[in-house]
């Protein structure tokens, strides 16, 4: 028994230690499409940092500061942004949800199980599990790949007063000159 206890007090303490130890700060990453003003290129990537002058796009891929891409307002019809990963939260999110209203649906339901074509309330739990599970999938990605969008049309004073608004969506919230 005394072994057990010195074994529960060494791994809280080494539980503390490891929690202790983790240094990753929790980085939201936002993925961007802006439209040209003069064109139909629409330029795709993370949003890295804003200034008063430029907006930076880092890659996709390899978050690597050499492809790092400079935009001027002056070029910029409509920017429009959604956080990375949040459709497949959705998509989780409304799967679980769809399945779990149908479980809980058919187990309140009454038991037909008596009847020629009838179910138990367990049977129709997962008879409804199975239909709605899906039904949630497709709601939830629906509703995550909403994008806000922020119209700039080339006007500078129309960008710089979303110009907070753009950085608390970016990589480096301050831009470093």
């Amino acid at each position: 028994m005394i072994k057990i206890k010195i074994l529960f007090v060494i791994f809280l303490c080494s539980v503390h230690l490891i929690i202790g130890q983790n240094t990753k700060e929790n980085i939201k990453v936002h993925k961007v499409w802006i439209s040209m003003v003069n064109s139909s290129q629409i330029i795709k990537g993370n949003l890295y940092s804003v200034d008063e002058s430029t907006i930076k796009i880092i890659d996709n891929e390899s978050f690597d500061l050499s492809n790092l891409q400079l935009i001027s307002p002056l070029q910029i019809d409509k920017i429009k942004i959604r956080r990375k990963g949040k459709v497949g939260k959705g998509v989780w999110i409304g799967g679980l949800t769809g399945l779990g209203i149908g479980a809980v649906s058919g187990l309140v339901s009454k038991d037909e199980s008596d009847s020629w074509f009838g179910f138990s309330p367990e049977e129709k739990a997962v008879i409804n599990a199975i239909f709605l599970a899906p039904l949630g999938v497709g709601v939830g990605a629906l509703i995550a790949s909403k994008k806000e969008v922020i119209i700039i049309n080339g006007d500078v004073e129309r960008y710089i007063r979303q110009m907070e608004i753009l950085r608390s969506y970016s990589l480096v919230p301050k831009s470093v000159e």
